[in-house]
């Protein structure tokens, strides 16, 4: 299906609210709450929305009568129009990982485009039933145990930069717990309780437990992302944790199907894939694309060797650090997985072309072993029928 003549009709977009800049975050709030995302302006023009995951990068004392104004709180996020291709709706959505687009039919913006509805949209037209769960999950799965307190799952998502962790309980699956939980659960009992703020009462130690979602939705790695994005559609959730037997793999979201799409998309059209690149570090772009091209070209080089294509992800954690993961498709060898952590993008891709070749090498023997073994039985075979 050719996503560039699909395009998204201005039925499908919602009405909502919009603020001026300057003012005070406290009192849009509920607006967004409400809305999911609102509409911020500056001297009359578009200048950017905020929605929850906005909120959530400043920490949640701003319910606390913060005064800050909401042009400090802004998502800067590219508009759309009845004209703008799903391939670029989708990158925008993964890119500014905003739960709503600007939605403009004429010189103003009008609503947004939100994360679910264009969840729909890719279910309508078909566009997820040939793709495995195992395809589009992250992984590996960041767990806590349920013992652990509020602050320790907030430090560990800053750190790691992810909005999500697994609750294990006695080593099995308990729970789920997102910055929303944390964020909301942690301003409600502030509201109630604030002259607790800086007692040993201080609503971050209370055990994740009593806040996460329990018995959460899964869903096995070998299921098609149609069944995943129907259960995120009918329950009203934006992740699903991915099982194999009944251990969590991974985690499967809504902006992991967008890029699941994204993916295909790509890689009809180039080998390399790389995602994650925050506005700060886009310069960084090409130098990692020759790097991966040139790791291909020896890949190729490889007696039966025929690399299909490569994805990294890219993304900043624990203030300076990077992370990058990489998934690679060799015809005969299968696919590979690595990922790696450093202070520089050079490093961590030097890392990580490294362990993506130990692993290729790794599955080539596997294929020469498994070619060896059926070769000679088929020659036993062979000798077996002259014999007879």
């Amino acid at each position: 299906m050719d996503t560039d003549q699909i395009t998204i009709p201005r039925t499908l977009i919602s009405k909502t609210e919009s603020f001026d800049a300057n003012t005070p975050i406290s009192r849009i709030i509920s607006s967004i709450d409400a809305h999911g995302a609102v509409i911020v302006n500056k001297n009359e023009k578009y200048y950017g929305i905020i929605d929850n995951e906005s909120l959530y990068k400043y920490g949640s004392t701003i319910r606390l009568g913060n005064k800050k104004s909401a042009g400090k709180f802004v998502t800067k996020t590219p508009i759309i129009t009845d004209s703008t291709p799903v391939d670029d709706v989708l990158l925008n959505f993964y890119n500014t990982r905003a739960k709503a687009l600007p939605y403009s039919s004429g010189k103003t913006v009008n609503g947004v485009l939100k994360r679910f509805t264009m969840l729909k949209i890719l279910l309508s037209l078909k566009m997820l039933n040939d793709i495995k769960v195992s395809e589009a999950m992250t992984t590996p799965v960041l767990a806590i145990d349920s013992s652990s307190n509020l602050s320790h799952a907030k430090a560990i998502m800053r750190e790691r930069n992810i909005n999500r962790l697994v609750i294990l309980q006695n080593d099995k699956l308990y729970g789920i717990i997102t910055n929303h939980d944390l964020m909301h659960k942690y301003a409600q009992r502030l509201e109630r309780l604030p002259e607790m703020k800086d007692s040993k009462y201080n609503p971050l130690n209370i055990p994740i437990s009593s806040i996460a979602a329990s018995n959460p939705v899964v869903i096995d790695q070998g299921k098609s992302v149609a069944e995943a994005a129907r259960e995120m559609v009918e329950r009203n959730i934006s992740s699903i944790i991915v099982t194999k037997g009944r251990n969590p793999v991974g985690i499967i979201t809504v902006l992991d199907i967008f890029n699941s799409i994204l993916l295909r998309r790509h890689i009809e059209k180039h080998k390399i894939f790389i995602s994650g690149l925050s506005a700060e570090l886009q310069e960084y772009q090409g130098e990692v694309a020759d790097e991966l091209t040139a790791f291909m070209r020896k890949v190729e080089a490889v007696k039966k060797a025929h690399p299909l294509y490569v994805t990294v992800n890219i993304k900043k954690i624990k203030g300076n650090e990077y992370e990058m993961h990489a998934r690679m498709a060799v015809e005969n060898f299968g696919t590979v997985n690595a990922a790696a952590e450093d202070y520089t993008i050079e490093k961590t891709l030097r890392q990580l072309i490294e362990r993506l070749t130990k692993d290729v090498i790794k599955s080539k023997e596997k294929y020469i072993k498994i070619r060896n073994r059926t070769e000679f039985r088929e020659g036993m075979e062979e000798s077996a029928g002259y014999e007879e």
